[in-house]
């Protein structure tokens, strides 16, 4: 297999993918992971906020596993930051795709209310989740889902 960067010539051709292991780009390996973190930590919110007060009172453990999801869900997507950016520098072609500016302004976005739905979390505990947890946590989850991926995951095949 050939591991030089191919000619750029060609404006039909793929960008060359700079961040590798194994021969496979790390990018389309890392960014799941994120997005199933705050998944997760939403879908506990969702559980959280439609359990009854009895349930909250007896397992304040519960809402510490959504610092958790998050916390690692932003670890992940700094990673996956880093990684798209050397993607992104490596390769000219990279940066004259359609959607990569709006691609990186959602991840960004998301990862902006993600950080302040932990730190919310950090400072009032629990007390967090209902409602104002959650609510960052769908918008953090939209943003994710509207923004266009489609064609970054295109190029990786």
């Amino acid at each position: 297999m050939n591991s030089e960067k191919p000619s750029s010539n060609s404006p039909t051709s793929k960008p060359y993918v700079t961040a590798k292991i194994a021969g496979r780009p790390l990018h389309p390996l890392l960014h799941p992971f994120s997005l199933i973190y705050f998944l997760a930590a939403c879908g506990c919110d969702l559980l959280y906020s439609q359990a009854n007060v009895f349930v909250r009172n007896d397992s304040p453990e519960f809402a510490s596993i959504t610092e958790w999801l998050l916390a690692v869900g932003l670890i992940m997507a700094a990673a996956t930051a880093i990684v798209a950016l050397i993607d992104f520098l490596g390769d000219a072609r990279f940066r004259t795709l359609p959607d990569a500016r709006m691609y990186a302004a959602g991840t960004v976005l998301a990862a902006g209310i993600e950080l302040y739905n932990l730190n919310l979390r950090w400072d009032e505990g629990a007390d967090a989740i209902a409602p104002m947890g959650l609510i960052l946590s769908l918008a953090a989850v939209a943003v994710l889902l509207a923004t266009p991926s489609k064609s970054w995951t295109r190029l990786y095949r």
